[in-house]
């Protein structure tokens, strides 16, 4: 019977062991298809216990696409979340729902950015039967760094759902009751090397725009907010995976200009991180030096020199033109969104701008 198999690749070694088997089959977990195979040397260690070495000749598949194998793997598990179910409006949403709903459209964000070999979810099946996070609580990420490993993942995402809720139904006016819609997304999430199980990122991201935000989105997509808020969760989903995994992905692959041409720039990364009508700012790397303290390398960036605004998204790169004034941009440029600008767009609440809206008295 084989105890124990011991594969050394390139220096790494992994192990599998099992009981199964009273010769060395031709598929074994791991490794593939095994074309020849020769037993180069066999020592008795114990009675009933022989160790041989054996030298084989693996057959490994090949990817039908571009090869990937070089990208890093990352794992994304189900958020943790603060309560049982999430207010949409007059409607309520099960926490299971929102979790499964945000998990897949992280698993798309991250997918369509290219820079990761997005784990199936059934590789992290085992680990969330195994510690029980939905029904127990969150764990230590260490630990399911540890076990995100044994996956096969290389980063592991992880976080938890603090808050989810758009509109309400309490609001009065003059007795009768009307909808409101203050939305509140607050998801904290970290991005852990699975290796070292450092944390290579941690943040808090809020999504509290003015209820004018959300009813034009509404309008936009025809959805009848007043009814229907929970479809509005549809939209959310998208927007808060982008903006997850855009915040992760910078940690090791920042958006970058590839191509200058007059007015219009194209972008390294597309579809999952970029937004059409996205505000994006441009910075030159400007050397790096060392902390004093740490030693670790600062990564130094001058002044922004260009405001962007994507105008084409593909799925492998963004398109964009240059706003207002700007220096010359070159390829290697780092770009990252303007926030700011983001935020002071959004319009107060109330009624949407009309041909006639004005901050000045009316003239009759």
């Amino acid at each position: 019977n084989v105890y124990e198999w011991v594969i050394n690749q390139q220096g790494d070694v992994s192990t599998w062991m099992g009981m199964q088997t009273s010769v060395p089959e031709p598929q074994l977990p791991t490794l593939g298809n095994i074309k020849t195979y020769e037993v180069q040397s066999v020592k008795q260690v114990d009675d009933g216990m022989w160790q041989a070495d054996v030298q084989a000749e693996i057959l490994r598949p090949k990817s039908i696409g571009p090869d990937r194998s070089h990208l890093p793997g990352i794992a994304i598990a189900t958020f943790d979340t603060r309560a049982a179910s999430y207010d949409l409006g007059d409607i309520k949403v099960p926490a299971s729902q929102v979790q499964r709903d945000l998990s897949e459209n992280l698993s798309m964000a991250f997918t369509q950015s290219g820079r990761f070999r997005v784990l199936d979810r059934s590789y992290l099946a085992d680990i969330e039967k195994e510690l029980q996070t939905v029904s127990q609580g969150s764990i230590a990420p260490e630990e399911m760094a540890r076990l995100g490993q044994r996956k096969g993942a290389d980063l592991l995402l992880v976080g938890t759902i603090e808050d989810f809720q758009i509109g309400d139904s309490d609001r009065e006016f003059y007795g009768a009751k009307m909808g409101g819609y203050d939305p509140y997304v607050r998801v904290r999430y970290r991005l852990i090397d699975t290796t070292t199980t450092e944390i290579l990122w941690s943040d808090l991201y809020e999504w509290d725009k003015p209820e004018a935000t959300i009813r034009a989105m509404a309008r936009e997509q025809k959805i009848d907010d007043r009814n229907h808020p929970e479809r509005l969760a549809d939209i959310l989903y998208p927007e808060i995976a982008r903006a997850i995994a855009g915040d992760a992905t910078d940690v090791l692959y920042p958006v970058q200009v590839i191509k200058v041409d007059g007015e219009t720039v194209f972008l390294s990364q597309g579809q999952g991180r970029l937004e059409k009508d996205g505000i994006m700012k441009v910075y030159r790397p400007a050397g790096e030096m060392k902390d004093p303290d740490t030693g670790m390398t600062i990564k130094l960036e001058g002044e922004a020199l260009a405001t962007l605004k994507i105008s084409d998204v593909r799925p492998d790169y963004g398109i964009a033109r240059v706003e207002g004034e700007a220096g010359a941009l070159q390829v290697g440029d780092r770009v990252r969104p303007d926030k700011q600008a983001q935020n002071a767009s959004e319009q107060p609440a109330g009624q949407a701008a009309t041909p006639g809206s004005s901050e000045a008295p009316l003239k009759w």
